[in-house]
């Protein structure tokens, strides 16, 4: 070969080989990227939203508080501690990753797979019988697992296993009560699940997840839920739905927002809490006071932060009046 083709064809072989170095580091960093996201601790969400990084271990604190049976000592600062890595760690991550991730993607975009595996057959098994169909789809599953779901989702995937797993662990250690808990969290991500596929996030889910089961959590660890306190799990989960939509321009979100908290006002006021009700109405009228700001081009992200220690202070509020 003449020196400079030889030259020439070298250059062009390092070309292609650093092309696929590059290629090849980026598929890395997206990989890593996918574990990032695959996390076990929304830190993504806290740094974006400040306050709701701490919203769902506030309101576990304040369902704590509103149980009326939380005593400083040893065990219960343990189970209170179990109960906060339960409601963060656990249900936390198992519900960002289970309704953040589009797990119908790899069957929709890879299925049949374009090669299937090449298990090794059972003896005596006949490619017409029933076995050998079975075996036929076995080996089509696999090749699709390794082609399609595992690259894309597997992260994810353990993550959402490790979830599971601890949220078995802790449950085992906490009270029993815990249980209706997590039937009602499986119900809330199999509709996050199916809202998800529909190509929008359930905000109310969302706010469910994190400060309604939150504060369903501190108060269960050390009594038993009562209707009050279920009453104001509801009401704020309620104004922390509408505080979502506004954070996202969407539409109802003030009318959820305040009409939670005249709720949780009302409530007080029922239960001749005179001075807690006025506290929640000062807490109230302070983020209304923030609100119009939208109407005079205000970012919403930017009334969203402003409201929410407001809310953090109703909630605290609300459960030193019931304790």
């Amino acid at each position: 070969m003449h020196p400079l083709r030889k030259c020439v064809a070298r250059q062009l072989w390092y070309n292609d080989f650093m092309k696929g170095a590059s290629l090849s580091g980026q598929e890395k960093q997206e990989s890593s990227d996918r574990l990032i996201s695959a996390r076990l601790i929304g830190l993504q969400g806290r740094l974006a939203r400040p306050f709701w990084g701490v919203m769902g271990l506030w309101a576990v604190l304040c369902g704590t508080v509103a149980s009326g049976h939380f005593v400083w000592e040893g065990r219960n600062l343990l189970i209170l501690a179990f109960v906060l890595i339960l409601t963060d760690l656990a249900w936390g991550s198992l519900w960002e990753l289970a309704t953040g991730t589009d797990w119908f993607r790899p069957l929709v975009l890879g299925w049949p797979p374009k090669r299937s595996a090449s298990l090794k057959a059972l003896p005596y098994t006949q490619p017409g019988s029933p076995g050998g169909r079975i075996f036929r789809w076995l080996n089509r599953w696999v090749g699709w697992w390794r082609e399609s779901f595992w690259p894309e989702l597997g992260p994810a995937f353990l993550g959402a296993i490790a979830a599971v797993l601890l949220t078995v662990v802790l449950t085992a250690l906490l009270p029993g009560r815990f249980r209706l808990l997590n039937a009602i969290l499986i119900a809330l991500v199999g509709v996050g699940i199916v809202v998800r596929r529909r190509g929008r996030p359930w905000l109310a889910g969302t706010a469910w997840v994190q400060v309604g089961l939150g504060w369903m959590a501190g108060h269960s660890a050390f009594a038993e839920m009562d209707a009050v306190s279920l009453a104001l799990a509801f009401t704020f989960a309620m104004a922390i739905w509408g505080s979502l939509r506004t954070a996202q321009g969407l539409p109802g979100g003030l009318w959820l927002q305040n009409g939670g908290q005249v709720i949780g006002v009302g409530l007080a006021a029922a239960l001749s809490q005179p001075l807690a009700a006025g506290a929640l109405g000062l807490c109230l009228l302070g983020q209304v006071a923030v609100q119009p700001v939208l109407r005079l081009g205000g970012h919403p992200v930017q009334v969203f932060r402003r409201t929410w220690p407001w809310l953090m202070a109703a909630m605290l509020i609300s459960a030193l009046a019931i304790s």
